[in-house]
């Protein structure tokens, strides 16, 4: 008897070995296969009311309305972004918090901050670009210079005398300010600010000569007359600043500057996710009426890009913007 039952014991403990395992390995694949089958968490690394929040907003409707789930938008600012991101790298990796956020918490915080506690090249899994932000170069209308040239020219015959601001250290206006001080071979000095509110203050008060920022910070002063714009720094014009040159255009090739935002997935996070991810922000990406509005706020869409694409991509930027803002010897402890 014994000979026959501890062969059919064994054999038993097998089968429920065996089932166990079918259910773990098959759990998650399951999981993505339905996804989403609950509300979705985006985090945003920046307070409410920038560039980066209005296009998580604006897409995540769109991404909502298709993939049949609620997108909500969850807002944690601090640390240039650092605080939003780490949340994410360490969430639960199962696709319901994602990050939507920028160039500079992907590359330039990777310069600027000693000790980072992830790394995002590797912690965290690119769902797809939505869109870059143009810089533009304004100076205050009296500044006497007419174009790029004479300002650049300006420039040269005033070593030192003239400076810049930004909305901080190793933010992407300070690290393009300091990439066209490199190319031009000028002298000039960095101010850094809190935030773009009080640049543009000072700069309006002609107590800064020059700044690079997004359209839809100087496009209303630029309306009214009281900027001046120099050149976009973009191979193509913007559709809402026709009248700007190119920094090609104005004689500075080879010259570009710009942030993007992306979203993002805590690392293993389900392929199948993934791609449905993908799917729906290239969907979304793709619809007129959001085009639209991105467009008039002086923001570019990003062509259609595979996943690869994109996570090659940003290994460029890195590879890029990284090495500049070390030298730029902006730090943040």
């Amino acid at each position: 008897m014994n000979s026959f039952f501890l062969p059919r014991r064994l054999a038993c403990g097998l089968l429920a070995a065996a089932a166990a395992t079918l259910s773990v390995v098959s759990a998650p694949a399951l999981a993505a296969d339905n996804y989403p089958s609950k509300q979705v968490r985006v985090v945003v690394p920046f307070p409410p009311g920038g560039n980066t929040d209005y296009v998580a907003r604006q897409i995540t409707e769109k991404m909502s309305q298709s993939l049949g789930q609620t997108f909500v938008i969850e807002n944690k600012g601090g640390a240039g972004g650092n605080i939003g991101t780490e949340q994410v790298v360490r969430a639960n990796p199962d696709g319901y918090t994602l990050l939507a956020s920028t160039l500079s918490t992907y590359a330039l915080n990777a310069g600027l901050y000693k000790n980072l506690s992830f790394d995002a090249r590797t912690d965290l899994e690119p769902i797809g670009l939505s869109i870059l932000v143009p810089l533009v170069l304004v100076v205050p209308s009296e500044l006497p210079v007419n174009n790029l040239q004479e300002f650049i020219q300006l420039l040269k015959d005033n070593p030192g005398k003239y400076n810049y601001g930004s909305a901080g250290n190793g933010t992407s206006s300070h690290i393009a300010a300091f990439l066209f001080s490199k190319m031009t071979g000028t002298d000039v000095s960095h101010i850094p600010y809190r935030g773009t509110g009080p640049v543009m203050t000072d700069l309006l008060a002609g107590r800064l000569n020059f700044v690079l920022d997004a359209p839809s910070i100087v496009a209303p002063h630029i309306e009214s007359g009281k900027l001046k714009p120099l050149a976009i720094a973009l191979p193509e014009r913007l559709k809402t600043l026709p009248d700007v040159p190119t920094m090609d255009e104005a004689g500075l090739p080879g010259y570009e500057a710009y942030s993007w935002n992306a979203m993002w997935a805590p690392k293993g996070t389900p392929e199948a996710a993934l791609d449905k991810l993908h799917a729906s922000l290239a969907e979304a990406m793709a619809d007129p009426e959001l085009s639209g509005k991105l467009e008039q706020a002086g923001l570019v869409t990003y062509k259609p890009m595979t996943r690869a694409e994109v996570k090659s991509y940003m290994q460029e930027q890195y590879e890029k913007w990284v090495p500049l803002v070390k030298e730029s010897g902006a730090q943040v402890e």
